[in-house]
Formats: C-alpha cells, sequence, structure tokens
C-alpha cells in the first residue's frame, strides 16, 4: 500500500527514532575505540551489482588497517536489554552483506545500557532466500497485486488508512462479520484468562527479575520483569528459551 501510493510512507519521527540517530556516532566511536584495528567510515545508499533492485544502506563499513577486510556495522538501541539479538537485525545485516559482497557483518547495540556485540554469521542460503521474497514483493509491487490476508498490525493499519471517511451508509459483509464477532469474543475471554495468570505470576516473582519453570525435565526462563516509568512490567518470555 506504502509503495502503491495508496497510504503514505513517510516515517513520523518518534522519540525513540530520534535516541537512536544520536547516539549511533558515539556508540561507533566507542566501538572503534575498543577495536583500534579497524577504520571506521559512515557511509551511503549502495546498489546490487547482480540486482539493481537490490539496495543496502548501513549505518556504517570498517576495513582492517592490516588485512584490507571490511565489515558491515549496524547500530542499534534499544529501551529494554535483550535476552537474544532480534531476528529483524540479523536478517538487516545479511542483507547489507548480499549486496554489497562482504563476509563479515556486526550489530553494536546499546540496549537497556547493557553493551551487544553480535557478529552476524554470513549465510548463502539466507541470503538467497531474503532476496527471493524481496523480488516477488516488488513484482506485487509492480503489478498492484495484494497479498493474502494476515494477522499483523501492519495490514489492519493499512486498510485503516485507505478509508478515512465515514458515511452513514449499511454494507452486507458475509460470513466474515459474524466470524469477527465470534473471535473478538474469544479474544476477550482469553485475554481476561491471561491476566489472572499474569497477576499470580507476578505475585509469585516477588522481587525477583527473572521466572523460571521446569519443563520436561529443563529449566526454562518463562518471564523477566522490567521497570518502565518507575514501576516493574512483566515480560513473556514466548521463545520458551
Amino acid at each position: 500500500c506504502k509503495r502503491t501510493g495508496r497510504i503514505p510512507s513517510q516515517i513520523q519521527e518518534n522519540w525513540a527514532i530520534r535516541f537512536g540517530k544520536a547516539f549511533e556516532r558515539p556508540i561507533l566511536e566507542l566501538w572503534q575505540e575498543d577495536h583500534p584495528e579497524y577504520e571506521v567510515f559512515e557511509t551511503g545508499t549502495y546498489r546490487s551489482k547482480e540486482n539493481p533492485l537490490l539496495h543496502a544502506n548501513p549505518d556504517a563499513l570498517a576495513k582492517h588497517r592490516e588485512t584490507g577486510e571490511w565489515i558491515v556495522i549496524e547500530v542499534k538501541t534499544a529501551r529494554s536489554t535483550w535476552d537474544s539479538v532480534p531476528q529483524a537485525y540479523t536478517a538487516q545485516v545479511l542483507h547489507y552483506m548480499g549486496v554489497m559482497g562482504l563476509q563479515r557483518g556486526i550489530i553494536v547495540a546499546v540496549a537497556g545500557m547493557t553493551w551487544f556485540e553480535h557478529e552476524v554469521p554470513y549465510n548463502a542460503e539466507q541470503i538467497a532466500i531474503q532476496n527471493e521474497m524481496l523480488i516477488r514483493f516488488w513484482d506485487s509491487v509492480k503489478n498492484d497485486l495484494r497479498p493474502e490476508w494476515d494477522g499483523s498490525d501492519s495490514t489492519y493499519q493499512a486498510v485503516r488508512y485507505q478509508h478515512p471517511l465515514m458515511e452513514d451508509e449499511e454494507v452486507d459483509v458475509g460470513d466474515i462479520g459474524w466470524q469477527t464477532v465470534n473471535h473478538q469474543l474469544f479474544a476477550d475471554s482469553v485475554y481476561t484468562e491471561l491476566q489472572k495468570l499474569k497477576s499470580q505470576l507476578m505475585f509469585a516473582m516477588g522481587n525477583a527479575k527473572h521466572a523460571y519453570s521446569i519443563v520436561e525435565g529443563q529449566k526454562v526462563r518463562v518471564a523477566s520483569r522490567q521497570i518502565r516509568a518507575g514501576s516493574p512490567v512483566l515480560i513473556i518470555n514466548k521463545k520458551g528459551k
């Protein structure tokens, strides 16, 4: 919808985006202090020689002073600490590596006042899969083909933006209307039960930062508490690790 002009494509810069931009250079400088063997360059946009459709816009590149090796550096900031590097960030760095033909990429982040330095292993198969999906997406844009419906919030928001007016009329929506009512009732009941369990879990944790359960003889971290706006909130570990 953005690429075909149905909804605005401009990104509104919120506080998180402004914060990330402001601290990008200081984080790069800290990384270079720890790695004097590299020279760091802030860069622009690159285009793949093999497929001009694919572009890369890394935060920085670093060149080894002796070997001449180049690496991609992507800088991230986050309000809360990470248990692991988000998969979307790994996919982003892999894409840059594929476009630029580089074998090494690093994510440097400050998440919840914790320093992360994560090397992204080169994965030709994953890069090929991502490229295939990108090409398929662009073909759908060129041919104005709407993708299949999914359960993402971005799809819901895209539909909202396409119909901003309100007309005093009524339309027959078929079975989808009653299906939506039934699913909303089910979701409400599940949400109520979830809130009850979360309250019980928070109470059982007391002042502890993390909680675990024994599942099939293995210790599994199920939740953590994080301070937000001066009070703790419960973060459920949906990965089950």
